[in-house]
């Protein structure tokens, strides 16, 4: 095999294909427990649309925790498929599979708007820091330190001339027309 990247993924393709269906074979009465005892992570795999799969994951990783001591007491005892039988068909069992995929489910409801809030507390106060540090440093310095140079005023003129000429523009008094082709007619 060469270094190109479309080699590499073609080699673990066929490795997957190959290894997969023995090892399905071989742990087949774990994969079943797995398969039964993590239903909630796979439903919750299937409805989360986001890229990261975020929620899928938390339940899952609670789920696994929730279904693993079962996973070893098949591995330790009776490793067949009566064994995952009657470990399903225990209802504490069942229970505590499905009971922490409800505490995954459960958290992914909760932390979300405690993060919300916890990250806009966060913010504030940091945004308040900066403000406090930005008006000391113009105390300190000036105004240049905020990117606001001082722009000198255009000459303001007063309030009554400024509407007088206003006026006279749009009275249609003589010499004073809006359009040029106005003016070049009237002359």
């Amino acid at each position: 095999m060469s270094d190109d990247p479309g080699n590499v993924t073609k080699g673990r393709a066929v490795i997957a294909w190959v290894v997969a269906p023995v090892v399905a074979i071989a742990f087949f009465p774990t994969i079943l427990l797995l398969v039964i005892g993590m239903a909630p992570s796979i439903v919750a795999y299937i409805i989360d649309k986001r890229p990261r799969k975020v929620t899928a994951r938390s339940i899952g990783y609670l789920n696994f925790a929730g279904a693993l001591p079962y996973a070893l007491q098949l591995w330790t005892g009776q490793n067949t498929i009566s064994g995952v039988m009657a470990l399903v068909m225990e209802p504490a069992a069942l229970m505590i599979m499905y009971g922490a995929a409800a505490v995954g489910w459960t958290l992914n409801f909760i932390m979300a708007p405690i993060m919300s809030a916890y990250l806009a507390v966060q913010h504030e106060s940091k945004s308040r820091s900066i403000g406090s540090r930005q008006e000391k440093l113009v105390k300190e310095w000036g105004s240049e330190v905020k990117g606001q140079a001082a722009v000198p005023a255009a000459p303001q003129k007063p309030v009554e001339q400024g509407m007088a000429e206003e006026n006279k523009t749009f009275k249609g008094e003589p010499g004073t027309a809006e359009d040029p082709a106005e003016e070049e007619e009237a002359t």
